[in-house]
């Protein structure tokens, strides 16, 4: 609405209220509350222009204008946040038309128009991140947050420049050679540039040589069936030499020295945040077992930083994930009860048993023979006991306690009753020299005292510490201080239980009985028997008081089993962190391969071993083998649960076969391994000298190895494993499956594996 038509709308409320005299404000201010500004303001700024010098009406009409224009500014801040720039802009405008000098309504119409530029750099931005230029979309996502740290399309642009950035950070380079199958090589004290020159050339491997490598440096090597990358491996590592990827086909030799290896070894930057683990112990452990020196520990927010190699990186990853793992945890429940029985029996009659002369005032003997009734003291009460008291008394508490593992937990039911103690002091000031007297409170915990330590192992089993303390309270005394003491009873048992998960175990017999008894009556006839129930009485007292406590472990958390590349991996060697295999694999070569196949001479190589001196080595390509190792199970179709059965697995191989190394899986949810047996496939030669079986039942894990006696080699059908299983469950089919499989030929080449799928079985009931 613009001020022209604010003031129409004025005149046209003036001209209607013409002779009225009276002003409803509660009639505006509901138009207001109803969303209708115009009206409302209308019906004040009437009652203001009728009344000038009201000093009332002119504050309710400014208090009316400022709610009006609250509301308005309001709800268009909401538009411009929800990025609907057109409906705040009308809504900033109509807050100004009704107030020009608004501060908030003018900053937030320039807050539209800022809204729509960067609505347009966002826009741009997005395109030139979707064609590639990431660097000018990111300069465009920098120039809007800037001004609006909060601008929802910059900060997901933001997000995906960063997300774009990290995965640029962290590829790193693998070097591929372009002979994709495996090489022979042969040289002898080649010079190192000839040799990379023919690997160069040869594999497509562009190579830079550090300035402080020796010219006159040589080296040799003889390997067969092994990839280019392996040899180029052993090459560097044999002359004390290191290599640096740049690219998939190039990379950069330097001296594996302390000064080259800071030139030109690169770093990773890396973050650990700890969620279980201690910081300090972690640190400790990663400057032990890496020898790393950049650390850092930030207790704060429990994160360790490490600035070193990037296989001292992946390396400290495992050891952080083996160690950072949480703590076990169980519940205890106890359970206590307390059953207390009190026996009394007081039977008899109680005689006079004092008779006291007169009383010497005075202390005269002469006052010995006045005897009168005020002189002579004579206990005559008779009684008669009848006493039968019986109790039982029964104590119970329950608690439930859940503790971490190698923590204590401690429970007390019973009461903490105050001892006062006084200390008097001599003092020789005041009029009279007084003592004071000062009083100390003390509290002494009596009732049923627990202390419990679980320690939680990798079988899942608990270990509990258990220290039971009973004490009990007795009658109290005062001294003559005025001191008052409580004798204690006590009884306490101190054990430590080893128990399985829900497992109960009773603590019992911490049992304390007391018999007391008494009697009096007259001399010597109080003694007969038989008259003593007469002439006397007697007291007989029975307590007793036995304590039980049941203690079942409830496993909440037990420990994590953890992976096996966490548990156990490659670490290199003392002086370098390397968390690749150490060895080489060898690529078997199938018999007349190498003589078929066409050699590439590399230039300038050195003598071979094998040839006359002056003849150049060759670089020989070879084929992968032709002759596998073919596998292949047998064994029933289906089995009964709970049933025993046997499964083999066996091997066809047209090639000698010396040895064999296989790795089965399984569920152990549903499949037991009761035992592992030699299948006898090298009985043609005397049967398998080798044969190591080895059962993990908590990882589902078989592995077996076994190898031919001495150089001797067999072929053929036969069957490397048998195995005894039983299936656990029914209803549920079981898979078994290779996991692994390497066997070698006669010359401890590998040889190719087929056939490796998994074996199927269906359970009955």
């Amino acid at each position: 609405m613009t001020r022209a038509t604010h003031w129409a709308m004025l005149g046209l409320a003036t001209a209607l209220g013409v002779g009225c005299s009276t002003f409803r404000p509660e009639d505006s201010q509901a138009l207001i509350d109803q969303g209708r500004y115009e009206q409302g303001l209308a019906g004040f700024e009437q009652a203001l222009r009728e009344r000038p010098a009201d000093v009332e009406r002119r504050i309710q009409y400014l208090r009316a204008r400022e709610q009006v224009v609250n509301r308005l500014v309001g709800s268009a801040a909401a538009q411009l946040v929800a990025g609907r720039l057109d409906a705040a802009a009308a809504g900033f405008r109509q807050a100004l038309a009704v107030d020009a000098t608004h501060e908030r309504a003018a900053a937030g119409l320039a807050a539209v128009d800022t809204g729509r530029r960067h609505q347009v750099l966002a826009t741009d931005a997005r395109a030139r991140l979707a064609a590639g230029d990431a660097v000018s979309a990111d300069l465009m996502v920098k120039a809007i947050l800037a001004e609006n740290a909060s601008h929802p399309q910059a900060r997901e642009l933001d997000r995906e420049l960063r997300d774009l950035e990290r995965k640029k950070a962290l590829t790193v380079p693998v070097l591929k050679s372009k002979l994709q199958s495996p090489v022979n090589l042969e040289f002898r004290d080649a010079p190192l540039k000839l040799l990379m020159e023919a690997l160069a050339k040869s594999a497509g491997i562009n190579f830079l040589l550090d300035r402080d490598i020796r010219a006159d440096l040589k080296a040799s090597i003889f390997v067969r069936n092994v990839r280019v990358e392996d040899a180029l491996d052993l090459i560097l590592q044999n002359n004390q030499l290191e290599k640096k990827v740049l690219t998939e086909n190039t990379i950069l030799i330097y001296p594996n020295t302390p000064q080259k290896l800071r030139e030109h070894q690169e770093l990773v930057m890396r973050t650990f945040r700890l969620s279980h683990a201690d910081p300090k112990l972690t640190l400790n452990l990663l400057r032990t077992m890496l020898k790393s020196k950049d650390l850092y520990v930030d207790e704060r927010s429990s994160s360790i930083i490490m600035r070193d190699t990037p296989d001292a990186i992946r390396a400290a990853e495992k050891l952080v994930a083996a160690q950072d793992i949480p703590d076990p945890e169980v519940v205890l429940e106890l359970e206590i009860l307390e059953v207390s029985r009190n026996k009394v029996r007081d039977l008899g009659i109680t005689y006079p048993t004092e008779l006291v002369g007169p009383a010497f005032g005075g202390g005269k003997l002469s006052q010995i023979g006045d005897f009168s009734r005020s002189t002579i003291d004579v206990d005559t009460g008779f009684k008669l006991k009848l006493l039968r008291t019986d109790g039982d008394t029964r104590t119970l508490a329950n608690p439930r306690m859940r503790v971490r593992s190698r923590d204590k937990a401690r429970v007390h039911v019973g009461d903490r009753i105050p001892v006062i103690s006084s200390t008097i002091v001599g003092t020789t000031g005041g009029a009279n020299g007084a003592p004071v007297t000062t009083e100390q409170i003390q509290y002494l915990d009596v009732g049923i005292k627990i202390e419990a330590e679980p320690t939680v192992h990798a079988d899942d089993s608990v270990a509990i510490k258990i220290n039971l303390d009973v004490s009990t309270l007795g009658e109290p005394t005062t001294t003559r201080a005025g001191t008052v003491a409580y004798p204690v009873g006590t009884r306490n048992a101190t054990t430590v239980l080893r128990l399985r998960d829900g497992e109960t175990q009773a603590l019992m017999g911490l049992i304390r009985d007391d018999d007391s008894k008494s009697g009096g009556g007259l001399p010597f006839v109080g003694e007969v028997p038989g008259l003593d129930r007469i002439f006397g009485n007697q007291r007989t007292e029975r307590r007793s008081r036995e304590l039980v406590l049941l203690i079942t472990p409830q496993l909440v958390r037990g420990f994590d089993r953890l992976d096996a590349t966490a548990a156990e991996f490659w670490s290199g060697t003392e002086a370098v962190v390397r968390t690749g295999s150490p060895f080489v694999q060898p690529l078997a070569e199938p018999a007349g391969a190498a003589a078929a196949r066409p050699a590439l001479p590399p230039p300038g190589a050195g003598a071979s071993a094998a040839t006359p001196p002056g003849t150049p080595t060759t670089l020989t390509v070879v084929e992968p083998p032709a002759k596998p190792l073919v596998l292949s199970w047998q064994g029933p179709a289906s089995v009964k649960a709970g049933e025993e059965f046997t499964v083999r697995l066996n091997a066809r191989s047209a090639a000698l076969v010396k040895g064999a190394s296989v790795q089965l899986r399984y569920d152990p949810e549903l499949l037991e391994v009761l035992s592992v047996d030699d299948g006898g496939y090298f009985a043609k030669v005397g049967g398998a000298a080798v044969f190591t079986p080895r059962v993990d039942p908590g990882l589902g894990t078989v592995f077996a190895t076994m190898g031919a006696t001495g150089m001797e080699a067999t072929a053929g059908d036969g069957a490397l494993l048998s195995l005894r299983l039983k299936a656990r469950k029914a209803g549920a089919g079981i898979s078994l499956k290779i996991g692994s499989m390497v066997g070698v030929d006669e010359t401890n080449q590998r040889l190719a594996i087929e056939g490796s799928v998994p074996m199927e079985l269906k359970t009955q009931p």
